[in-house]
């Protein structure tokens, strides 16, 4: 339990273990948007397609670092009352926001940790912190070590990233900034912090990366931010960052522009669920500050409604309606553009088509049902994207459905056993009993008959009355100020209960048979009533739920816009393969990491902390032919819930595909997948979270072997199957060893050796786990190859040598020698197991390689080098397709001295960012290569201008 104070004090907290609820909030939805791919990934398992659009392509001086700033759009992030992101609704701009980003659960960490009434013997951290930088992602949380007060990271991905943080002197809890060291040693420093406000209390929200350094201290990335700066409430001001540029050092940046809606601050205005900035235009800038390409994003909007008891409020959301990429002189290249769903499916949820609940004439139709029916869990998903070639995809996302069993059977000693049932909306609808109008002049009682009690237990039967004036007699009133009351009498009894503002009447049901309804008052006049009883359905056939966002149903291909009927198409059915009726959907059992309830946001929406992985998945294609998924759900590792359970993160948050069956369109089968896996405990300790029974020790586990067997069907019974597995590091988490099986036989084993099972120290030192060192490939038993890299120099982190094992001699022997680095990393000088040196010239300010000489050292070449070097870093500073003439002449000079005439010489020119503009090899025959204004190699001609190769672009679905 987060908090347990002994004295009433001013400080207001709220979680007990006695609350059914907790609130959890994501404080920034832009940020938050990222971590929805961690907690429910893209994919098969979790219904939610993949729909990513690219953007543009940044190199570092790191090579295990790139800039790829994309589009993607994620269903999870686009349910109902969900806020958009600062790109719309269900859209994230990756690689932009490059965060760490916080889960409140129950309320800040910091609000209960730093209370001075706080027993610290009870209190434990629950806040979960998701980390976004370049395609590194993960999650953490905090936690007291080895039952002390002192504060330790727990990381619950399977990766080796080293998180650091900076705690306040004053403060027990209330960390300052982050630095995250990747698997390659690369250092990501997030020291920017954005400020959120709940229950009153000011805490940090989310920390933004400011810098990234190589291994080796090389600065490689600057984030650059816009500040803004407001008022919540009085007397405290708040601090928000948006990135305005990304800067590669040596290449170039990318720069973004944002329009400002102060209306759209959350806690201002909760109506507008939308982020106050969104991005107006992306620019792909040189490192001259030239503009190569820009993206243009415009915006529309969407309105929701949500019932409140008497009246409903309206809610608006803003969407992405265009993505237009243009060349530097704003000619448009390519555009896509998208509609969203306002409607709702097709599919109607329940026994009847209003879900049960809204019956009287005077409803709103379907405002009040938004929040509730599942018929409208997709308002606000995309459902179409217009492709550059104008032809479109349609997305059909339908309810998300999980199964729950309905039935339960309770023991008594005195009863015996006993059958209850769990109802819902669901199961339930309101049969119509009678209508009628009414004059209290002619008529004024009513007979209807209720039926016996429902089979079902507990009978949840009640009786709605709609009941509505239309008029008063006489009208107007003689008496201007007289009060006219017309009231329904049950069975000579007044209904106490005063009607809703659309004229409802809810009253406990009465026994079988005949009653009577009475329209008195003291006055007269006319209208109508009706009279509902909720009923119960038999629910053993209805074992499952719809709730929780939206799931993909179908994805349609079209070639044009005037397409009527798809090119191509898949559609998706979720149903247990051995039962048709039931969803095979399960619910992910620690979403949070916290109780194990229905959670609620900061709009009182239960719906987006749940996560649904489907065990069963049938993917059907458009010519007939079909796939079946069969995935290990939580429902297959964790039976039941006790003190000590084991916790597998991949698991909690997608399938583990069992396996694959494909068929065609004759039912025949084509192939199959089949996969098994082991565990194991990971090399870190347990951890304690609280859930509605308590509190759970959480054992961290691992795939360790994963096998996967192929079988591939023909016709005549034939078939042919192989096998493969590999098997995990617990220590590093690389593959350690692979094993390929085949029909015949014939078995191919290969071991990988890292830094960690080598204990090369200096890269450990560093955090750099993924440097592949030694490779050994066994045929049959027996060694059919070996290489091994060497880092035997102290003064750098790169590697010096590759051995390979000479099969005759059994002995190892150097095939290539690394002989000199500049500080970049850049390999000047290798030389080949025969002896032969080559130097290599780096150019365009030391980040692409102009000159290759084979035979020489760098030392012979260097100083013959300096005017190609000055000549490429003056390339650099013209334009994209400039005229190049001085720079190959330099370069043909370079080839043409007498010192080098001996020597094998290759020279290339670029253009930074878009790619190689010419290509000499020794022989002297060029190449050269031809862009489009998008950047795209078009084609490679001689120096007479003939064609060598063309290349053509068509957009595919």
């Amino acid at each position: 339990m987060k908090y347990l104070i002994f004295f009433i004090t001013i400080f207001y907290v709220k979680i007990s273990s006695q609350n059914t609820t907790v609130d959890i909030f994501k404080p920034i939805p832009t940020v938050s948007y990222l971590s929805t791919y961690i907690d429910t990934p893209v994919d098969i398992s979790t219904g939610v397609p993949k729909v990513d659009l690219p953007g543009f392509s940044l190199p570092t001086k790191n090579k295990n670092v790139n800039i790829n700033v994309s589009m993607s759009y994620h269903s999870k992030n686009a349910v109902r009352f969900q806020q958009s992101s600062d790109v719309g609704l269900g859209w994230s701009m990756m690689n932009v926001n490059n965060v760490i980003s916080k889960t409140v659960i129950g309320g800040p960490d910091e609000a209960a940790a730093n209370n001075p009434l706080m027993n610290m013997e009870y209190f434990q951290f629950n806040d979960v912190f998701y980390f976004n930088a370049f395609g590194m992602s993960g999650k953490f949380v905090f936690r007291k070590a080895n039952n002390t007060n002192v504060i330790t990271v727990q990381n619950l991905g399977t990766s080796k990233e080293k998180i650091e943080f900076t705690n306040s002197t004053t403060k027990y809890f209330d960390i300052l900034n982050f630095k995250i060291t990747d698997e390659f040693g690369n250092q990501y420093f997030f020291d920017k912090t954005g400020k959120a406000l709940s229950h009153s209390y000011n805490y940090k929200g989310a920390y933004y990366l400011s810098k990234v350094l190589d291994a080796q201290n090389q600065e490689i990335i600057t984030v650059e931010y816009a500040e803004y700066h407001y008022n919540e409430m009085p007397n405290i001001i708040f601090t928000d960052y948006k990135p305005k540029k990304i800067i590669s050092k040596g290449y170039g940046e990318i720069n973004l522009e944002y329009d400002y809606y102060p209306q759209n601050r959350y806690k201002s205005n909760s109506t507008h669920m939308s982020d106050c900035y969104l991005v107006k235009k992306l620019e792909l800038k040189d490192q001259e500050n030239r503009l190569l390409q820009q993206i243009d994003l415009t915006y529309g909007g969407l309105t929701y409604y949500k019932y409140f008891y008497g009246g409903n409020v309206a809610y608006d959301t803003t969407v992405l309606d265009k993505i237009t990429r243009k060349n530097n002189q704003g000619n448009e290249i390519e555009a896509y553009s998208f509609a969203y769903n306002s409607t709702g499916t097709e599919r109607e949820y329940g026994p009847s088509p209003n879900f049960g609940f809204d019956v009287c004439t005077s409803d709103p139709e379907p405002v009040r049902e938004w929040t509730d029916n599942p018929k409208y869990s997709t308002i606000g998903t995309l459902s179409k994207m217009i492709l550059p070639t104008k032809g479109y995809v349609k997305f059909n996302f339908e309810s998300s459905q999980y199964y729950v069993n309905r039935t339960s059977v309770t023991q008594s000693p005195l009863t015996g056993s006993t059958i209850s049932y769990e109802h819902d909306k669901e199961t339930q609808y309101y049969k119509l009993i009678t209508s009628s109008n009414f004059d209290t002049k002619i008529n004024s009682t009513f007979t209807f008959n209720v039926t016996p009690g429902s089979a079902n237990t507990p009978d949840h039967r009640n009786l709605v009355f709609c009941f509505q004036v239309i008029g008063y007699d006489p009208s107007p009133l003689l008496d201007p100020e007289a009060i006219p009351v017309i009231a329904l009498y049950y069975d000579n009894q007044n209904i106490p209960h005063e009607a809703d503002a659309y004229g409802r009447m809810y009253i406990p049901v009465g026994l079988p048979g005949p009653h009577t309804v009475t329209v008195g008052g003291n006055t007269t006049g006319v209208g109508n009533f009706s009279v509902f009883e909720l009923t119960d359905i038999n629910v053993s056939n209805h074992n499952y739920k719809s709730k929780y966002g939206a799931r993909i149903k179908s994805i349609e291909y079209f070639d044009s816009e005037s397409a009527v009927l798809p090119s191509n198409y898949k559609i998706y059915h979720y149903e247990r393969f051995s039962d048709n009726e039931t969803s095979s959907g399960t619910l992910s059992p620690f979403i949070s990491l916290s109780k194990r309830s229905d959670y609620i946001t900061m709009y009182g929406d239960t719906e987006l902390n749940k996560n649904i992985i489907y065990k069963n998945v049938k993917e059907v294609n458009a010519d007939g032919g079909y796939s079946k998924y069969t995935f290990i759900g939580p429902d297959n590792w964790i039976t039941n819930y006790t003190s000590s359970m084991n916790y597998l993160e991949d698991l909690n948050n997608r399938g583990l595909l069992l396996s694959k069956e494909v068929y065609s369109s004759t039912n025949q089968k084509v192939a199959s997948e089949n996969h098994e896996y082991t565990y194991d405990n990971l090399n870190i300790n347990p951890f304690i979270i609280e859930d509605i029974y308590g509190y759970t020790t959480l054992i961290p586990i691992y795939v360790k072997k994963h096998k996967i067997t192929s079988t591939a069907f023909f016709p005549q019974n034939r078939s042919v199957t192989s096998s493969s597995e590999k098997l995990v590091n617990k220590n590093d988490f690389n593959v350690e060893y692979t094993k390929e099986a085949s029909d015949q036989g014939d078995i191919t084993e290969t071991y990988y050796d890292y830094p960690y099972s080598k204990q090369i120290s200096k890269l450990l030192n560093k955090n750099m786990y993924k440097n592949l060192i030694e490779t050994r490939t066994l045929f049959n038993g027996e060694v059919v190859s070996k290489t091994e890299s060497k880092y035997d120099e102290p003064s750098h982190l790169f590697p010096t040598s590759v051995l390979s094992k000479n099969l005759l001699t059994g002995s190892m022997t150097t095939q290539i020698t690394y002989d000199q680095y500049d500080v970049n990393g850049n390999v000047m000088q290798y030389t080949t197991k025969d002896g032969i040196p080559t130097a290599v010239i780096w150019g365009y300010n030391g980040t692409l390689p102009i000159a290759k000489i084979t035979g020489a050292t760098y030392a012979q070449v260097s100083s013959l080098a300096t005017a190609i070097v000055a000549a490429s870093n003056a390339d650099a500073l013209a334009v994209t397709n400039n005229d190049e003439t001085a720079f190959l002449n330099a370069l043909d000079n370079f080839r043409n001295q007498p010192g080098l005439s001996a020597f094998q010489i290759a020279t290339y020119t670029y253009d930074p960012l878009t790619g190689v503009r010419s290509l000499t090899p020794p022989s002297g025959i060029r190449e050269i290569y031809l862009y489009d204004s998008a950047g795209r190699l078009q084609k490679i001609v001689d120096e007479q201008g003939k064609i060598l190769k063309e290349n053509t672009y068509n957009y595919k679905p």
